[in-house]
Formats: C-alpha cells, sequence, structure tokens
C-alpha cells in the first residue's frame, strides 16, 4: 500500500489556510497525503484551523518537528523566516515545500539548497502560477511555434493599500514593507510569480538593469514600483514593468507578452488572450475584465502543485521547482536591486554572500 506523507502546515494566514484546505482535498483524493498538523505562533487561531479539521494543532515549529508522523512541512509564514524554518525542518529529516519568496537573501536560499542535499531530502518553492492550464499549453505546446523568441515583456499593475494590507493587524504591522522582513517590495512579494514564468518559459537571465523606488507609500521602506531590462542567455531581450500603486483599483492587472520570428503571444493573469501565429488568430475565449482584488488564493493550483509535490516525493523523482530552480527569479530580482543602487548592469550569477 502506498506510505501517505504526513503533513504538517507551517503559518495560518490566508496563504496557510489555503494550504490546509487543499491537503485535506488531496487527502480524500489520493492516497499520498494525510494532514497531521498546523502550526501558528497565534493560539486562538491554530487551535480553532485544528479544531475544525480535527488534526493537532501547535504553536511552534519545533514541536510539529519532533512529531514522527511528521514526514513534510509547507512553510507559509512570514518572508524572513521561510530561511530559518526551513532549515531546521530538513536537520529534522523533514521534507520542506515553501512559499515564495523561498529566502529574503541569495545566501539563505544557498543554504536552504546546500541543507536539502546533505539531509537527503527534497526541497520545493511554491510557484503555482506554473500549473495554470493555459500557461502550461504555452509552455508545452505553443512556444515551439513562435520560432526564435526576442522579446519577452510583463507587466504586472495591483494595488496594496496601508490600512488593509502593510499595517492590516499586528502581524503584517510586524514585517511587511521592511527590508530586514520582507526583504523587497514589489518584485519580492507580488512580482516574483511573473519573473519566475519568464524565466522558465524563455530560459535563464545573463544580465540586468533595472531601477526600483518607493513612490506612493511613505510609510514603508521597500519598492512600490520597478522597471527593468534582462537578456537571456539565448540572447534574447526581456522587460518588467511592476508597481503596487495602480489606480483605480478595479483595473488592476498581469500581463506577460512572448514575441517569435512567427508571431506572439499574450497571458492575461493566467489565462491566454492573444495567440497569433504567422496568419494563424486564435479567437480568445477570456473575458478581458481587469481585477478588483489580487490577494485571495483560489487554491486549484496550489492544489495540482501539491499533488506534484506528492507524487515526486512517493516516486523518489526530482520535483520541478526545486530550491535551485526556486532560487533563479530571486537572483534576478536581487540583480534588479543592485542595479539600482550601483546604477549599473548586474551579471549573473551574482555573489550570494551579497547581502540585499
Amino acid at each position: 500500500m502506498q506510505k501517505r506523507f504526513g503533513i504538517a502546515v507551517v503559518g495560518l494566514g490566508s496563504i496557510g489556510k489555503t494550504h490546509v484546505k487543499v491537503l485535506k482535498e488531496l487527502e480524500k483524493e489520493t492516497e499520498l497525503v494525510k494532514l497531521v498538523a498546523v502550526v501558528d505562533q497565534v493560539k486562538g487561531i491554530a487551535e480553532k484551523i485544528g479544531s475544525d479539521y480535527g488534526i493537532t494543532y501547535y504553536t511552534t515549529i519545533d514541536d510539529a518537528l519532533r512529531n514522527p508522523d511528521v514526514d513534510l512541512i509547507t512553510i507559509a509564514t512570514p518572508s524572513y523566516l521561510h530561511a530559518p524554518q526551513a532549515i531546521l525542518a530538513m536537520e529534522y529529516g523533514k521534507h520542506v515545500i515553501v512559499e515564495k519568496p523561498m529566502a529574503t537573501t541569495l545566501a539563505g536560499a544557498k543554504e536552504m539548497i546546500s541543507r536539502a542535499e546533505r539531509n537527503g531530502v527534497k526541497l520545493g518553492v511554491i510557484f503555482q502560477e506554473r500549473y495554470a492550464p493555459d500557461i502550461r499549453r504555452l509552455k508545452n505546446e505553443i512556444l515551439k511555434e513562435l520560432g526564435r523568441i526576442y522579446l519577452v515583456e510583463s507587466e504586472l499593475k495591483w494595488y496594496r493599500d496601508m490600512k488593509g494590507y502593510y499595517k492590516r493587524d499586528e502581524i503584517a504591522r510586524s514585517w511587511r514593507g521592511m527590508w530586514n522582513t520582507e526583504g523587497g517590495g514589489v518584485m519580492t512579494n507580488q512580482g516574483i510569480h511573473t519573473i519566475d514564468l519568464m524565466i522558465w518559459l524563455n530560459g535563464d537571465v545573463e544580465e540586468v538593469s533595472g531601477f526600483v523606488d518607493n513612490l506612493t507609500h511613505e510609510e514603508i521602506e521597500v519598492e512600490d514600483t520597478a522597471v527593468a531590462i534582462i537578456r537571456y542567455k539565448n540572447g534574447a531581450l526581456g522587460t518588467i514593468s511592476q508597481t503596487v500603486s495602480m489606480k483605480p483599483t478595479t483595473h488592476q492587472y498581469r500581463k506577460i507578452r512572448i514575441h517569435g520570428n512567427n508571431g506572439f503571444v499574450e497571458i492575461l493573469d493566467d489565462k491566454l488572450s492573444t495567440v497569433t501565429i504567422e496568419d494563424k488568430v486564435e479567437e480568445s475565449k477570456v473575458s478581458i475584465e481587469h481585477k478588483k482584488e489580487t490577494i485571495t488564493q483560489p487554491g486549484n493550483l496550489h492544489k495540482e502543485l501539491f499533488r506534484d509535490f506528492l507524487r515526486a516525493l512517493s516516486q523518489d523523482k526530482d520535483f520541478p521547482i526545486s530550491g535551485k530552480e526556486g532560487m533563479k527569479s530571486l537572483e534576478v530580482i536581487k540583480a534588479v536591486y543592485l542595479s539600482s543602487v550601483n546604477k549599473q548592469v548586474m551579471k549573473l550569477p551574482l555573489d550570494f554572500r551579497i547581502v540585499v
């Protein structure tokens, strides 16, 4: 009989609650998983979710890691805790899958990768948008029809407010909007998914130039607006434009356009909105509507990612979004920050000992 991997979810904010929900669904759908425990430093939150789902709850990650029934932890805590919690879990011999960004520094990300290898456990990073059906179709079918890719453009125009997001409650005020705890702003927190897709769809990046600034959020330290130009190793160019200052807030969107010598495609949010190859135009079935809200995660893509990670564990195969893969977008973002400060083009790979 297939072993069920015991899982503990660490961090029960909005994303952590999504983890709990989809893992309970997977528990009913597959023989691969059993949700064993939840962890949150706020006892009332941990106790309620533990009671709702009939599972053990803890207020410290240490207690969960001492539970022999826990084989794997998912980490959905504030960004600055990702690396230390993942490293601790791997020292206990647990597999780890962690929300983005995997760490707030390249040194932390490198150490996570090293500890996974040293302890013989799997490390995965949550970039669930790779599992969107249209994006998968683009990756697996359409890209080859575009011919030689020469330009990849991306825009992320979202909104985050002070009262409802950065200063929403005590936990948010303790880490959001600060370099030391969030590791960056729009690029690190919101835009990293887009940058991960740009890399996944067209390959590794060779050099980066960019500017970041805080232009509309005076009460936080990190950038709310960023622009960058990248050169891929395959010679293609790319552009990045990101902000969390979009007004009106009812017109939020994310776009990625990929241009090849045979045509171009456009992704709106996570749907194919345009496919034009030579003289063939695919009619879009996407209703072109701007979003009013870009925080809530429905969970369906998380479920497919977790399913894939559990399958990799059960078959002892590599998970596609490993620590090394998950670090690529983080390195590009750090290169943009360094370029903005130093006013120069940054070549990759960066010296991971540089703390930014």
